[in-house]
């Protein structure tokens, strides 16, 4: 009921009051508001055709027409009743009342319209008990045949103190006892008596002020509130539209409970369009009173507008969750798959230090089994050290050979006698000298054989 709009038509014998309301998610706005006076010198006729001209004329200047429309009328020719029925017959309340009917109504059920409100239910003793509203049908006859007339249809025929009662839960939305509500109109007064959120009567006084002021005195008020209500002082008064009580509120405070003087709110500019706005409540939320006398086959099919968006925005919500959770989906697969190269690609880094680490621990056990090599007490490491520092760049060793302590050198110089002062100055050589005589090769080198002993620690 968000996005729907809805308007309120409350006629009475002077005047029309038309509202129209449209639904927001904040709560009720009104659009536009309009009224106007009948002349009461004219045929029956004449004055329905005013009001469907006015109806129409409204809607047409508010330039839509999806909306619901609610007709309210005097409740005057109204008959109410509070009965009770086995529970049983919830499922088919509307078919046991057309067969039932006639033992709380004294009209034949052929001339009658009728609705009811459930108000309470009681599974322990399965009973259920409702408020049955009914009028004859002539009383209805001019106002359906003013419906046809009306060019978007009509939603629903109520009395107009049904749509002042769904005013009053409006402003006081958590409010559940019982309560007698007084309006003061230009063309007189209207009270409601409420209870269990329910409309149990309502009744019209011509007069305006001096209607409101013979309600007030003589405690005429809470007689009514006795034989509607009960005698109990736990009820609520609400004036709208009523001013000047000081003089009469101790007497009042003793037959009420609370005495509240309320203001209008809802944009309305005063309380002769209470009953319209609260007719329109109908079409954009939830309103407790509910009192549609018009046939259901008459009907305008409810505005189903709301829900067609409120539905379009759901799926375009369902279909954004999709679509997000599909993009999520998408985007961790492409960071599934970047991870995943990333890993293949540390993998072959990491292939590759290990097989690094591997080449280096391979070496280090080669220098350590060749550090574990001893010719006598000497690591051959350290000698083969010795000789790449001192052996000069103008000879090499082509062959060495070592047996205990001895060790032989085979190579070429270019000077072969420069080499044996060389090792003794080593102190890890001793006895160095030549094996057998020099020579020379091909190249114009000095061949050698040198032999000498390994140093042992002292």
């Amino acid at each position: 009921m968000f996005f729907n709009s809805s308007i309120g038509i409350d006629i009475n014998s002077r005047r029309i009051c038309a509202v129209h309301l449209k639904g927001a998610f904040k709560g009720v706005n009104l659009v536009s508001e309009s009224r106007c006076l009948l002349d009461e010198s004219k045929s029956r006729q004449d004055r329905q055709s005013d009001i469907t001209d006015f109806i129409n004329g409204f809607i047409r200047e508010a330039k839509f027409a999806a909306s619901d429309l609610f007709i309210g009328i005097s409740g005057d020719p109204m008959l109410f009743r509070e009965i009770e029925l086995p529970l049983a017959v919830k499922e088919n309340l509307r078919t046991t009342l057309t067969y039932e009917i006639e033992k709380y109504i004294p009209f034949p059920s052929d001339d009658i319209y009728f609705d009811y409100q459930m108000i309470s239910e009681d599974k322990a003793s399965e009973k259920l008990k409702l408020l049955l509203t009914a009028a004859k049908k002539e009383a209805l006859d001019e106002y359906l045949k003013m419906a046809e007339s009306i060019d978007q249809g009509v939603s629903g025929i109520e009395i107009a103190a049904a749509g002042a009662a769904n005013y009053y839960f409006y402003q006081y939305p958590e409010a559940h006892g019982p309560v007698v509500i007084v309006i003061n109109r230009e063309s007189g007064a209207d009270v409601l008596m409420v209870r269990n959120r329910a409309l149990l009567y309502a009744k019209s006084f011509a007069g305006s002020d001096d209607a409101v002021d013979a309600l007030l005195a003589g405690g005429r008020l809470s007689q009514m509130r006795d034989v509607c209500i009960g005698a109990e002082k736990a009820v609520r008064l609400v004036l709208y539209g009523v001013r000047d009580i000081e003089d009469r509120r101790d007497r009042l405070a003793s037959e009420f409970q609370e005495i509240i003087t309320a203001d209008i709110s809802g944009g309305i500019p005063d309380h002769a369009s209470i009953p319209a706005f609260g007719l329109a409540l109908k079409g954009v939320r939830q309103v407790p009173v509910q009192m549609n006398l018009m046939p259901v086959g008459l009907r305008k099919k409810p505005n189903r507008t709301g829900l067609y968006v409120m539905a379009v925005l759901a799926g375009l919500l369902m279909l954004s969750g999709v679509l997000w959770t599909g993009s999520l989906f998408i985007h961790q697969r492409q960071m599934l798959k970047s991870l995943e190269a990333e890993s293949a690609r540390l993998k072959a880094e990491v292939s590759v230090v290990e097989q690094m680490a591997s080449e280096t621990r391979e070496i280090k056990g080669n220098l350590a089994y060749l550090r574990y090599l001893r010719p006598g007490n000497r690591y051959l490491i350290e000698m083969m050290n010795e000789l790449s520092n001192i052996i000069p760049q103008t000879a090499y060793i082509t062959e060495f050979k070592f047996s205990g302590n001895k060790l032989v050198l085979y190579g070429m110089a270019d000077s072969a006698s420069e080499l044996i002062p060389i090792l003794e100055a080593s102190p890890l050589f001793m006895d160095v000298a030549f094996l057998s005589a020099i020579h020379n090769s091909r190249e114009g080198k000095e061949v050698f054989r040198i032999v000498c002993n390994i140093q042992t620690p002292q």
